[in-house]
Parts: structure tokens; C-alpha cells; sequence
């Protein structure tokens, strides 16, 4: 019986050995990836150390072209925002390991219904993206516990990058131009054809809220200067869909720049790659007007 228990305490040791030096060699391919996934996150998590910083999810992945701002402003800037509908469970994760490196001077984040509503396909799970940072910060912990595979992460280094195995495997394959510092820009025209505003029937979540507050209330407590805010859509609901937001920037007293409805923006399909994202010309225009309005 001794020999068994001994038996599978070294079987254990090895399996146990083998995941944290293959979770390392993994760990390793996740950093010099170029996919945006991994790229974006390793990036945001391990390196940004720039005085301006964008967060949010697609449509401010690619609205916010740092170049610009660091040109018209005068202040070092990165994109941290990633694809994929991340969510305020994911960004949540994202601000306390950033905070647990350096404070930057000033977040603006892209706020999305995803962000306050109850919104299908964007639940907790997003928080997973983090799984790399498992034990990084007490909020990205937090946050990988709401996703339900904290214990898993922390069990295995290796599970910790299952989702992100095909791009690794596949090298440093990928499409992100680091020198644009987080920007994706698209390029292409709105095909316009049988186009519809985009809805959010759904109802307001008052944990994804909470979280929301959280992170307005622990930027202030790092003096960072946070603004929420929306970019302009092609068509626009005739809700007012960022009610929530708005009001908890009135509550802190942060800036709420909404040009959901910029008239600059709207129905112009000559500077919108889909029905949420401009192109790079739209960004690049937008980006510009930020900054004026940054200046004031």
C-alpha cells in the first residue's frame, strides 16, 4: 500500500512539474503572440506603462488611434480595449492588474450596453480572457472566480491557455501592427443595404452596475482622471440607451462625452466599416475631434 501512495505521489509530482514548465514555455508564446487577443491583453497586462489610456471593447478597439493623441496632446497613449465583446467583468480584471503595476494619468473608457444590461452572449465567462494573470490582482482574481474557473487556473498553468492554443501554436502569426500601439483600424465601406438600428431590449444588470461603479469609484481613489464614453453609431436607437452610464458619471462627477449621436458621424456610410465601427478614415476623424475636446 505504501508503494502505491508512493507511486502516485511522484506520477503527481511529475504532472505537476510538467504543467508549470510547459505553463511557462506557453506563457512565454502568449507574450511574443501577435494576434490581437493575445497581443492586446499580454500587452495591457504586463507592459502599458503610458499616461493616457483607451479601454472598452471592439468599438473602441478600433475608434481611438493613439498616434493622433500623442501628437495633438503631447502625452504617451495606448489602446487597451480588445474584440470580442469584453465586458465590465473583463475590464474590471483589467484595471486592477494595471493598478497593480503603475497608475496612469487618465482612462477613458468606452462604455457598452454590455457594460449594464443583462446582454446576451457577454456574461461573466468573458472574464476568462484573463486566465493568463491568474494571481495578478485581487480584482482580476475576483473576477476569474465569477467566471466559475478561478480554482481551475490556479490548479493548472497550462489550462490557463487552452483558449489561446491556436494561436500560439501557430507563432507569432498575426495581424496586429504593434507600432499602431493598440489600434486596429478598418478598412472598407458600410454596405448600407436593408441596414437597421441596433437594439438593447434588455434589461439592466445590477451586478455588471455595481461593478461599473467599482471601477469609477476605484479610479478616483488613484486620482486618475476617468471619462466614460460612446462613439457614434451609422444608425442610432431612438432609446436612450446610455441612460446608466450617464447617470453614474453625474453621480461621481466624471465627464460622460457622448457622441452616440454625432451628426458629424451619422449616416455618413462613407466613414463606417459596419453598423458600430468606423473605418480608418471615421477613426481617424473621430480621434481628432476627441482630442479638441480632450484640450478644452
Amino acid at each position: 500500500m505504501k508503494k502505491l501512495l508512493l507511486h502516485i505521489l511522484i506520477v503527481a509530482c511529475l504532472f505537476f512539474v510538467m504543467d508549470r514548465v510547459l505553463g511557462m514555455g506557453l506563457g512565454y508564446l502568449y507574450s511574443i503572440s501577435n494576434a490581437t487577443d493575445e497581443y492586446k491583453i499580454s500587452y495591457t497586462n504586463e507592459s502599458t506603462e503610458d499616461s493616457l489610456l483607451f479601454m472598452g471593447s471592439s468599438r473602441c478597439l478600433h475608434h481611438y488611434a493613439p498616434l493622433i493623441f500623442e501628437k495633438e496632446l503631447g502625452t504617451s497613449c495606448y489602446n487597451a480595449a480588445d474584440w470580442g465583446i469584453k465586458n465590465i467583468y473583463f475590464h474590471y480584471g483589467t484595471l486592477g492588474n494595471i493598478l497593480s503595476r503603475y497608475t496612469p494619468k487618465t482612462i477613458i473608457f468606452e462604455v457598452h450596453p454590455c457594460d449594464f444590461q443583462d446582454t446576451p452572449y457577454s456574461g461573466k465567462e468573458r472574464a476568462g480572457s484573463l486566465a493568463p494573470y491568474c494571481g495578478m490582482s485581487k480584482e482580476c482574481d475576483e473576477m476569474l472566480k465569477r467566471s466559475g474557473n478561478y480554482w481551475s487556473y490556479q490548479l493548472s498553468w497550462v489550462y490557463r491557455y487552452t483558449g489561446s492554443l491556436p494561436s500560439l501554436l501557430a507563432g507569432k502569426m498575426g495581424n496586429m501592427d504593434r507600432s499602431l500601439k493598440g489600434w486596429k483600424p478598418l478598412d472598407g465601406v458600410l454596405d448600407t443595404l436593408g441596414l437597421e438600428s441596433e437594439e438593447y431590449p434588455f434589461p439592466p444588470d445590477q451586478e455588471r452596475i455595481d461593478l461599473l461603479e467599482r471601477f469609477i469609484k476605484d479610479c478616483k481613489q488613484k486620482n486618475i482622471q476617468l471619462s466614460l464614453i460612446v462613439s457614434p453609431m451609422y444608425i442610432c436607437s431612438e432609446k436612450d440607451v446610455y441612460r446608466i452610464p450617464r447617470e453614474l458619471a453625474a453621480k461621481y462627477q466624471i465627464p460622460f462625452i457622448d457622441h452616440y449621436r454625432d451628426s458629424t458621424f451619422v449616416g455618413h456610410p462613407e466613414l463606417f466599416y459596419d453598423l458600430g465601427h468606423l473605418n480608418r478614415k471615421g477613426a481617424e476623424i473621430y480621434s481628432r475631434k476627441i482630442c479638441e475636446e480632450l484640450k478644452r
